[in-house]
């Protein structure tokens, strides 16, 4: 099995989208502290269409560029703001993060957790030890527009990094397929060989 070129489709009707990304952060701002305190966590992805559709043919949508990607920058900061403020007034303990992605803005989260919960997501990235020198300012979603948000924190970058089982044909040949930046490590769980790959980096705020 060849893996075919992605083809990226032209995104229609612009204005319309970025009302929809501004409708999704206005929607996501408040933070539905009873189902926090029933499942102990809650995150908001970004579900705005073109950029959540499933794409059943061999073809995508590129990442949100220019005002789309400022104006999702801006609502995960307003949503993430909004979130710590009703934390805050639970008095009690708690983990909350913007998961910004590097390469796929759009898979970008704000995640929070509570209680016997808070401490869940401590190993879902892995550190990387030499942190680009000029900090979030190296990131590709940092201009003159997303400045503004992206400067209320520090940042630190890590990496979001999948197994990939090397005895399955499709993983295989998928993990043929990367740039060899991507490889990690191989490493032996249960007599299975796995590659590690780099998938994305994210940039957390420093807590």
């Amino acid at each position: 099995m060849k893996n075919n070129a992605i083809k990226y489709r032209k995104i229609r009707g612009i204005n319309r989208r970025k009302r929809a990304i501004e409708q999704w952060g206005e929607v996501n701002k408040v933070l539905d502290v009873d189902l926090l305190n029933q499942d102990k966590r809650d995150y908001v992805e970004f579900l705005v269409d073109p950029w959540s559709r499933l794409s059943l043919i061999n073809s995508i949508y590129p990442e949100p560029t220019s005002d789309c990607e400022y104006l999702l920058i801006k609502s995960v900061q307003n949503i993430y703001q909004s979130w710590k403020d009703s934390l805050e007034a639970l008095q009690t303990p708690y983990y909350l993060q913007i998961w910004l992605r590097e390469n796929y803005v759009s898979r970008s989260q704000v995640v929070c957790a509570i209680d016997e919960m808070k401490d869940f997501y401590d190993d879902t990235f892995e550190a990387i030890d030499k942190q680009p020198k000029n900090g979030i300012q190296s990131s590709i979603h940092y201009n003159s527009n997303t400045a503004e948000y992206l400067d209320c924190f520090e940042w630190k970058l890590y990496r979001c990094v999948q197994a990939y089982d090397l005895a399955d044909p499709w993983d295989a040949e998928y993990v043929q397929s990367l740039n060899s930046q991507q490889l990690l490590i191989k490493q032996i769980i249960g007599q299975i060989e796995y590659q590690i790959v780099e998938i994305d980096k994210v940039w957390l705020i420093c807590t």
